[in-house]
């Protein structure tokens, strides 16, 4: 085994002894910026590429790049998502050279779905795998309920990545749980991302520049997260004039205006909020939904200040409210809130940093709001963040990272109170919870030959739950239960209950086989140390988060994955191939009948369990041409199992069983049709296997009651989930320059009208057992919506 993991390693040291030595040769700078053809806005994360002399490097978020060359002729080609391609021809010779290049908006219409990202042949020649971007200019054409733009649904038609079912929250990569995505806007967490609880996304897509999916090979400066990590970043505003874009459809409305502040255009701001009236489209469904009233909002701002080309300030602020209500029972209520501030400063063409600061605020209310039983229930967390990030390239083969983070935690695990004098509820409220973390990384990405590229890093991070705070001693040689208490322990303020503290390492691998195809691996571990507590195949979850302590230790995963990636027809088609596997340690499970809300002792119906997952992902995309489309396909288990030496709190007798997320097969298929004038056809079909659950294998009498009795737990599945959706949108613009423009937008959800199942249930009716089930779109839902740009 060992011989296996210095095989990388030893490959890389042969290829650096026989490879020349060009770090003696003289060198020239070729450095710049890269704008907007039409707003003049820098633009970040341009691919700069010569396939010849395999230079290349990226432009930073604000738009600036700079690498070192060897003298000789250069033919560098900048490309980005949503722009036309462009090259430039230089001779370098005795000096270095400036370049301002712009780029003009690819107004076509484009595949819904850009995974390539950056450079035409990024699907071979990047280094890292597992990445998915999106391109949000081409979003809209993408076929979805309601007719809302919607970045996660759009994530999910990618290979390896999921949800539970319709209307669930949150998203699923590779098995993993909706709390092991490290989701960040701007640098900030967001520890909630739906509205109307799992219906939609509470990101306007209007809002953000660019949206980065990492299934593997996460970065070393992030960490925190078992499964992913999604970045999403908001736009820096306009920079030539004021703009206004916006949209009207049947579920919600939506503005934004971005443009200079100022007359020397030094200071851009972003203005944009969505707001929704789902009580009338829920109205329309037959009873009991047609009483439940609904309502949410959500805010995006931003202010960015270029002190110079070198120095930019910026700011963000971000708010989502959501409310649920169904009638004479429960209102739930959500709020996220977060601010960010950053300094990018770039000290020279070779070091540049980046200083933010962040808080992110969440918190869940539920009302019950029967005569007597009038209660207020909420739980929140909120997470303030300090990291100083350093860029260093010195030379044109080496590009090194490093930096640190420090983090604190404070979370309201759950608190009840009576909200009326005819209540029956007794006032509950358990202890805050606190925690802080320290981390640092350092990473590389080098590339000593064109055939050979590696990025490898490692990450060290130390976190400590702190008092005040309690925590309970339980008898050794038996189960945890409340009746197997010793003792209880009081810590005071600052006084650390738990500690954990870990490497992390991380390696990718690039080689190229031919200018067109590549072999690629990586390997990451990722330790988690926040835990959301939570029913996630249910439709109304009711979730908190917990912070490891001395006995919920943090989660621990490992995931190597390979891949072969192959472009064929000058980049026109692009596919590939990954296998992954991932080992995991203290997942978290329940123990049968636990509970979980409200509940002193909840260490005692944790248990500690194992998992695993595994899979192969394929993916076969057209990029350019009329008929552009996505084939994906995954196969992939999820298992999990609880190692006990008591039987009381086996589950499944300590065997492996498929977790809530095992779906096995997934499948989809995304088509755009380029018609002309304007017109464009699109539409998706999905298809995932059912989603495991536990059916009643028997019955049994309780004070002379015969009741239902469910011991195999996942052992059944409910049936699999195949859905079709279409669109038409038509853009308005006659020219591809023309800035003032509108399109519409009819698209049709679950075009056969299937009903899929979310769950299946029972229910013991004098001497039989009926069960039932229950679909969140029963029938075919079509939408309209009208957008503008001024």
């Amino acid at each position: 085994m060992r011989q296996v993991y210095l095989r990388p390693v030893l490959v890389c040291l042969l290829l650096l002894m026989v490879c020349p030595n060009l770090l003696g040769q003289v060198r020239f700078r070729i450095y710049g910026r890269v704008n907007d053809g039409v707003t003049g806005k820098p633009i970040g994360n341009v691919s700069i590429y010569d396939k010849k002399q395999g230079a290349g490097t990226t432009t930073d978020s604000t738009g600036a790049f700079s690498m070192q060359v060897l003298p000789g002729p250069y033919n560098l080609t900048f490309s980005a998502v949503g722009y036309y391609s462009r090259s430039r021809f230089l001779e370098i010779s005795q000096s270095n050279v400036r370049m301002e290049v712009a780029l003009n908006p690819d107004t076509r219409q484009l595949d819904e779905v850009n995974v390539t990202g950056r450079a035409p042949d990024a699907n071979v020649s990047a280094t890292q795998m597992s990445v998915v971007r999106l391109d949000m200019k081409n979003l809209r054409n993408i076929p979805v309920v309601f007719g809302e733009v919607d970045i996660l649904k759009a994530l999910t038609l990618q290979p390896g990545v999921s949800t539970v079912g319709e209307g669930a929250g949150g998203f699923n990569v590779r098995g993993g749980r909706t709390d092991q995505n490290l989701v960040l806007l701007d640098g900030a967490p967001l520890f909630n991302t739906s509205h109307m609880l799992g219906l939609l996304s509470n990101l306007n897509a209007d809002a953000i520049q660019d949206v980065t999916l990492y299934k593997g090979g996460i970065p070393a400066a992030y960490g925190g997260r078992l499964s992913s990590l999604l970045l999403m970043n908001t736009k820096a505003g306009e920079t030539e004039r004021i703009t206004v874009n916006g949209g009207i459809g049947l579920l919600t409305s939506r503005l934004l205006v971005q443009g200079p502040a100022t007359q020397n255009k030094k200071l851009t701001f972003l203005a944009g909020g969505r707001i929704a009236y789902p009580s009338f489209i829920l109205g329309l469904f037959p009873a009991p939904t047609n009483k439940d009233r609904a309502f949410f909002y959500d805010l995006n701002g931003r202010l960015t200040y270029r002190i110079n080309e070198n120095s930019q300030l910026s700011a963000t602020v971000y708010r989502s409210y959501d409310t649920f209500k169904f009638p004479q029972d429960t209102l739930y209520t959500t709020q996220s809130t977060l601010f960010t501030a950053r300094w990018s400063q770039r000290l020279n063409p070779h070091l540049s940093f980046n200083l933010n600061s962040t808080q992110s605020d969440y918190r869940f209310f539920l009302d019950g709001l029967t005569s007597t039983n009038t209660y207020r229930y909420q739980s929140g967390i909120r997470q303030r963040d300090a990291r100083f990030d350093w860029l260093w390239a010195p030379a044109a083969a080496h590009r090194i990272e490093f930096g640190g983070s420090l983090t604190g935690y404070r979370l309201l695990p759950g608190a009840i109170s009576p909200t009326g004098n005819n209540s029956n509820i007794i006032s509950i409220t358990l202890p805050s919870e606190q925690a802080r973390e320290w981390a640092g990384y350092v990473s590389e990405e080098w590339t000593p030959t064109r055939v050979l590229s590696v990025q490898a890093g490692i990450r060290y991070a130390q976190f400590t739950n702190v008092g005040p705070g309690v925590a309970y001693a339980y008898a050794e040689g038996q189960p945890r239960t409340r009746e197997s208490i010793t003792d209880t322990l009081h810590f005071g303020s600052g006084q650390p209950l738990a500690q954990y503290a870990g490497w992390e390492p991380r390696l990718s691998l690039r080689l190229t086989l031919t200018p067109y195809s590549s072999l690629k691996f990586s390997y990451n571990r990722t330790r988690q140390y926040l835990h959301l507590i939570s029913n996630t195949t249910a439709i109304s979850p009711v979730d908190f988060w917990k912070v490891s302590d001395a006995l919920v230790p943090p989660q621990v995963a490992d995931q190597f994955a390979v891949g072969y990636f192959h472009n064929f027809t000058d980049n026109t088609y692009e596919t590939s191939v990954e296998v992954y596997h991932k080992t995991l340690q203290n997942l978290v499970e329940y123990r049968n009948g636990a509970t979980l809300l409200l509940n002193q002792t909840l260490d005692a119906d944790l248990l500690r369990a194992q998992g695993r997952a595994y899979g192969v992902e394929v993916s076969i995309q057209k990029t350019r041409g009329v008929l552009t489309g996505l084939v994906a396909y995954t196969y992939s288990r999820t298992l999990a199992r609880v190692p006990s030496p008591y039987a009381s709190v086996q589950i499944n007798g300590g065997d492996w069983y498929p977790s809530t997320f095992d779906r096995p097969h997934n499948l989809t298929i995304a088509t755009q049709w380029k018609w002309g004038r304007g017109w464009t056809f699109g539409t998706n079909f999905v298809y995932t296997s059912g989603r495991p659950t536990t059916y009643p294998d028997g019955t049994y009498r309780l004070n002379g009651t015969k009741v239902l009795d469910y011991s195999q737990r996942n052992a059944d599945r409910i049936p699999d989930y195949h859905r079709l959706d279409v669109s038409f949108t038509k853009d308005g613009r006659r020219t591809p320059g023309q800035r003032r423009y509108s399109n519409w937008s009819f698209s049709f959800y679950n075009m056969y009208a299937h009903k899929n199942p979310y769950s299946i249930y029972f229910q013991r009716i004098n001497t039989t057992t009926k069960s039932y089930q229950l679909s969140v779109f029963g029938t075919i839902i079509p939408s309209i919506s009208w957008n503008f740009n001024w």
